[in-house]
Formats: C-alpha cells, structure tokens, sequence
C-alpha cells in the first residue's frame, strides 16, 4: 500500500539528501505501516510529487521524547516542532528510509488530470494501480527484465518490490 504525503519542500530536500529520516505527524491511520510507500507530494510553490521513499516505522511518542528523535532526525527546528505540536501531549515518527528523488516530478495538474487525485491536506491512501502509475510517470523503475546465467528471462519488482519487503 502506498500513501501520498504533502510535505514542505524544505523538508523534501533534507528527504532527498538523506538528511531527514523521520517525518512527524500530529496523527496517523493505523493503516500506515512498516514497508508502506510514502510518496512525497511537495507543497507550494512545487506543487508536484516529487519523490517517494519507504515506511521503515511508525512510532507514537510523548513529545518530550518525539523531539530527542525529531532534533537528530526530523530536520526541523525547536520552536517549529514545538509550534506544530501545541496542544497534543503525543506525536507520530514516521520512519524513512530509500528516499528517492523523481527525475520528472509529477505536477499537481497531470495528478488531477491523469489520475484523479487532488492534493492531500496532510496524507492520503493510494491504490497500488495509481502507485506504479505514479512512479512510471516520475521515471522510476518499478520493474526490469534481466537474463540469469542459464538464459532464463527474470523479471525484479524494482522499487515497489522494496516497498513490499
């Protein structure tokens, strides 16, 4: 399963350099777990999804204890972290890892257009069909053929593969 993530492009880029392996929410469907795909829908003024990387956890936690992880991981600073917590005494680590930064970034017009989907306000669930369609327009692979040593023609799920593992 795979979900689409609006995320400030700021962050995106720390996703993308490997820089930020945690990304933090106020909430989280249950439904999100280990081996999901995240694909990273970029706000404003990208307005694209961008890239995509896989769910390596998905951690509640008090935020005294979210901010030790998030100050190390979470590429965001105290007053922000702190700001987009008011309120709430727990938060979401979402753990990242094989991020990957689409070579044609998907724009927000060719989402709603091609396969209609609009911008989500924090996150969205998205079917496997749209996911590989997704990632073929962003020019990822999610599958080649090969031949083994014997001359036998073997096919490699690629990154939805990774994901699923």
């Amino acid at each position: 399963m795979a979900y689409l993530f609006s995320i400030k492009p700021e962050y995106c880029a720390q996703i993308f350099d490997g820089l930020k392996t945690v990304e933090l929410r106020r909430r989280v469907s249950p439904k999100i777990s280990v081996g999901s795909l995240m694909l990273i829908y970029e706000t404003t003024p990208t307005k694209a999804v961008t890239g995509a990387a896989v769910i390596t956890s998905v951690k509640a936690m008090p935020l005294r204890s979210l901010w030790g992880l998030a100050e190390r991981e979470g590429g965001i600073l105290r007053d922000a972290f702190f700001a987009y917590f008011d309120g709430l005494e727990d938060g979401f680590a979402i753990g990242l890892a094989s991020a990957v930064q689409f070579p044609t970034p998907v724009p927000l017009n060719a989402l709603t257009q091609y396969y209609s989907l609009q911008a989500p306000q924090s996150y969205r669930e998205i079917p496997d069909h749209l996911t590989a369609a997704l990632l073929r327009h962003g020019q990822i692979s999610i599958g080649h053929q090969y031949s083994d040593t014997g001359g036998r023609c073997e096919s490699d799920a690629g990154f939805l593969r990774l994901a699923a593992a």
